[in-house]
């Protein structure tokens, strides 16, 4: 009943049967077993250690007496008993138990060490690619990516489903080495017919650098000349919005204002100039993007970049102007008066202006993640005290707010402030809109770290979902590349999602979209255990 995964009637059976022998060591062992493959690991500690003082040379009980104090945080316990166990009789089966703990516990070599003992030319087949493809993973986690391919190429090579393989050494190489090319080269080796290609296809899409994810969901080259249109509208339009918010707030202090100030007027000119400057340069990059065949990633990729570049420089050039004209004006007033107020306000917006700019510049160029401590909570803060944006509520469930995280603090608030512009945009014109952002943490979650992979890592788990129109089914493999945008008019960022998975990524974490009803995008990035590099 048990090895059927019928586990409720089969304790039932064990506790009938222990209730006529109560001191059959077998059945004790068996009993203990089944309760910890249930999840009851003190119960099942009791039944191990009875059937033990009973029969305590039998070297399997011990064995998985020690996995059982391994799951519950026991670790010099677990280590005693896989040892005594294997001086009692050392065989296969605890050699790679005891490895698999090693590694759980995080002494890599120590597991190498234990799998390296075991004679693979005595196992079956089956058997034998299981300790290769474990060893290839345990060198790849102690960097020596050499040795570890060894011993990949060797399993894929004996192996009698090399496509279960290869899906199982992805796996095991992702688990430490995220966006991997040897890993992703595995991933795709395997065939579309395969039973393995959806959940290869899935990792692939987690996993691929924008170039390969580009080159995997690309579409037909009838529509590229919208696309690179959409691409450049997208780039106009992310920083006229930001520049349209400056003005309405300058506009708003003239319409409060007594008196005339020539800084405040100064300071809209500028502002205007600095629309109309932008509009420009947009008009003079439109032929040169589109005169470029849309299935050219590297040429489109540098227009990109370097109109991002150039138009970011140039705004903040201006603004930086701006700002000083700001803080000038602001000199003149009480800190109480109502100008006063919207020239503060004024300043944020152009703090805020100068942050997306600078965003958009990491299009096509290196980013930089900068690494400090913060309690998950400050990510939401913003929320927090204003859930209600425009005609939408936001809802928050933050499970893990005095969790501690070392990332990059502002590179995440960047991406959920894009998923809530995002939703805002695309569903502009219904009212009552809902958006919930969860966040909690997890451990070793599925799709992205393999439930047969030893060892554990916490991931920040953020989901974010509304009660929008959501993703069309045909348009979700695309949209965290550049060239694309769900938006049926003349707004959307485009952008936004790019940049978000590219700046995922590079934090080693990943960002998927699985939403039915509505928009719905889980975000996983992992706790470090190194720290900062």
């Amino acid at each position: 009943l048990a090895s059927t995964g019928q586990h409720e009637k089969a304790l039932q059976s064990f506790e009938r049967s222990l209730q006529i022998q109560p001191d059959n060591a077998i059945t004790l062992s068996r009993h203990a077993n089944t309760l910890a493959s249930t999840g009851q690991h003190e119960k099942a500690l009791q039944s191990f250690e009875r059937s033990l003082k009973i029969q305590p040379n039998d070297a399997i009980t011990l064995c998985r007496y020690a996995d059982t104090l391994a799951s519950t945080g026991q670790h010099e316990k677990a280590l005693q008993s896989f040892e005594r166990s294997l001086q009692i009789r050392p065989n296969s089966y605890i050699l790679f138990q005891y490895a698999l703990t090693l590694e759980k516990f995080g002494k890599h070599q120590e597991a190498i060490d234990q799998l390296e003992v075991i004679q693979i030319d005595r196992l079956t087949l089956h058997q034998a690619n299981v300790i290769r493809v474990n060893l290839g993973r345990l060198y790849y986690r102690m960097k020596q990516l050499e040795k570890g391919n060894e011993y990949f190429e060797a399993a894929i090579a004996h192996s009698d489903d090399k496509e279960s393989t290869l899906l199982y050494g992805a796996r095991s190489i992702l688990a430490s080495n995220p966006s991997s090319e040897t890993a992703i080269e595995m991933l795709q080796r395997i065939a579309q017919n395969s039973p393995q290609y959806a959940q290869a296809l899935e990792m692939l899409a987690l996993n691929l650098n924008e170039e390969d994810y580009f080159e995997m969901v690309k579409t037909d080259t009838q529509s590229g000349l919208s696309d690179t249109e959409m691409l450049n509208r997208a780039m106009y339009h992310k920083i006229a919005n930001e520049i349209s918010i400056l003005k309405g707030i300058a506009y708003r202090i003239l319409r409060r204002s007594e008196l005339e100030d020539p800084l405040l007027s100064d300071i809209i000119r500028d502002i205007e100039e600095v629309f109309s400057e932008v509009d420009r340069r947009r008009s003079a990059q439109k032929s040169e993007i589109e005169i470029i065949s849309q299935n050219d990633y590297d040429s489109i990729l540098a227009v990109i970049s370097k109109t991002a570049h150039d138009i970011s420089d140039f705004v903040n050039n201006q603004l930086a102007v701006i700002e000083s004209k700001t803080r000038r004006a602001m000199q003149k007033l009480q800190s109480g008066d109502t100008p006063y107020v919207q020239f503060k306000k004024l300043l944020t917006q152009l703090e805020l202006t100068q942050t997306a700019l600078n965003d958009l510049k990491s299009i096509n160029e290196g980013i930089r993640i900068k690494y400090r401590r913060f309690k998950v909570r400050k990510l939401f803060e913003k929320w927090e005290s204003e859930p209600q944006i425009a005609q939408a509520q936001i809802v928050l469930d933050i499970q893990n707010a005095n969790s501690e995280f070392n990332g990059d603090e502002e590179k995440i608030k960047s991406a959920l402030n894009e998923l809530v512009e995002n939703s805002l945009k695309h569903n502009s014109n219904q009212q009552n809109l809902t958006i919930r952002i969860t966040s909690q943490d997890v451990m070793n979650p599925s799709g992205i770290w393999g439930r047969s992979i030893p060892g554990e890592q916490k991931y920040l788990f953020i989901k974010f979902t509304d009660n929008g129109n959501g993703i069309p089914a045909d348009k979700k493999d695309w949209i965290f590349q550049p060239l694309k945008t769900t938006s049926q008019e003349d707004k959307g960022s485009g952008l936004g999602l790019f940049i978000i998975r590219k700046t995922l990524t590079k934090m080693n974490g990943y960002v998927r979209e699985t939403g039915s009803d509505g928009a719905r995008f889980e975000i996983y990035i992992p706790y470090s255990k190194t720290e900062i590099e």
